[in-house]
């Protein structure tokens, strides 16, 4: 089986990068494995004897996409591939449709996520949903929702959840090497992610500010970077919370902040699967989440986690506190939430429904 890809995190021309690796592991699923991805300037990099990746230059967005479009053309000219993959339902969708349908090849589409989108990128996925001749969602959640509100086949839809690598070590092995929480007194709650409106990490802060009343040594950190840091920073000032919430920028590795944390903190308003509530879920801490992405799956309502509504305060500093005061609590949450992602498909079984989904756009029934 031969799989051209049009993928939209150009991160794959580093050869060095977690993507790049990623992608060779498909290849050897295959007897070739190329990917176009838009970028500002045009490159070529060879990441295994399978597997090509091809940069297509451009100015700005939509000249990458045209570019695109005409190098996957080029592409399909010059050798008979069997499918084509998109990593999006919006614009490089149509354009993986197009291609398809001028090289009378099967189409699958990957969604990890629906975002609030403007009225012509609603219109692009309500338009190549349902021409597509298998569909990857990371959720049953996903599925459902593009049942309802894409027009979806559900026979087409194959639900995988995103893999990344769990930790299967002893629950909370203090690391010597980062020492944030120097005070055993402190309650640590920990969130991580882009800093951007959809994750809502406002709603952190202002439960903090609640919280905090009844316990003084409560802190929040806060891993990532984005748009809305400066916006984060102002409020956590205006409600006088410098010294309980840290930014702590980006980082690589968070195994030790997962150690050292109590509890994890997801608050978005929108979600495809959840990575970040994976990994702390895999060190044994206790889960606050919002109903999104991986909630109602992997993570049960008093199983593995607490589940709270979409933007509401009240529920979320309930939760907080209930958690603070219940170590009982905390540890059987914990341990339900480790047990529920180690439960959740390995990199082989992963692999194996990804070459399932291929093959079923393949056969284009």
């Amino acid at each position: 089986m031969k799989i051209l890809s049009l993928g939209l995190d150009n991160s794959i021309l580093d050869k060095n990068s977690s993507l790049a690796s990623r992608v060779v592991e498909y290849g050897q699923l295959v007897e070739k494995y190329v990917i176009v991805v838009p970028c500002s300037k045009y490159q070529e990099e060879e990441l295994s004897a399978k597997v090509k990746v091809y940069g297509s230059g451009g100015a700005n967005k939509l000249i990458r996409l045209l570019k695109v479009y005409q190098l996957a053309k080029k592409i399909l000219a010059e050798e008979k591939y069997d499918l084509i993959t998109v990593q999006d339902q919006y614009y490089l969708a149509l354009i993986g449709w197009r291609l398809a349908k001028r090289f009378n090849l099967g189409l699958e589409i990957q969604v990890h996520g629906i975002e609030e989108h403007h009225f012509l990128r609603k219109l692009a996925a309500r338009f190549v949903i349902p021409k597509a001749d298998a569909i990857r969602a990371v959720s049953q959640r996903m599925k459902n929702q593009l049942i309802r509100e894409f027009g979806a086949r559900e026979n087409k839809i194959i639900v995988v959840p995103i893999y990344i690598k769990t930790q299967n070590s002893k629950l909370k092995t203090q690391s010597d090497n980062l020492k944030l929480k120097t005070d055993k007194k402190k309650f640590v709650f920990l969130t991580v992610g882009r800093l951007a409106p959809v994750k809502n990490i406002s709603l952190q802060i202002e439960a903090m500010a609640e919280v905090i009343k009844k316990y003084p040594q409560l802190e929040l950190w806060i891993i990532g970077e984005g748009a809305e840091r400066n916006k984060l920073e102002l409020k956590t000032k205006n409600y006088k919370l410098e010294t309980n919430i840290k930014f702590l920028g980006w980082h690589d590795n968070l195994e030790e902040f997962y150690q050292q944390a109590d509890v994890f903190l997801l608050t978005s308003n929108s979600e495809g699967w959840g990575l970040a509530v994976v990994e702390a879920a895999s060190y044994g801490l206790p889960i606050i989440m919002t109903d999104v992405g991986l909630a109602g799956e992997a993570i049960k309502n008093n199983e593995s986690g607490i589940i709270v509504l979409i933007n509401n305060k009240k529920e979320l500093a309930k939760a907080m506190v209930e958690l603070i005061k219940d170590e009982a609590l905390r540890k059987n949450l914990g341990a339900g939430a480790k047990q529920a992602v180690l439960s959740l498909p390995n990199k082989e079984q992963t692999l194996e429904l990804y070459k399932q989904s291929w093959q079923k756009a393949a056969l284009k029934n």
